[in-house]
């Protein structure tokens, strides 16, 4: 080979290495990323889903927090 040829050709192979690097960084971000959004909405689905429990069972046991002042009445032992 001709030595005018070796430092483009090294130069390219240097290049198209970094590009592939880049791109391969840059297609694991965005997939990374996606994954991130849809955990965030599955979290947020998943807190609302248990903060509807907690009112269901806080409403149907009376215990509504600092404002219930009711007490639960007891039935006699028979």
């Amino acid at each position: 080979m001709k030595k005018e040829l070796i430092f483009p050709l090294i130069a390219g192979l240097i290049l198209g290495i970094l590009v592939m690097l880049f791109w391969q960084l840059n297609t694991k971000i965005n997939t990374s990323s996606a994954r991130l959004s849809q955990l965030e909405q599955a979290t947020n689905a998943n807190t609302q889903a248990v903060s509807e429990i907690v009112s269901f069972i806080n409403q149907a046991t009376g215990q509504n927090g600092a404002a219930n002042t009711q007490t639960p009445t007891t039935t006699p032992a028979q």
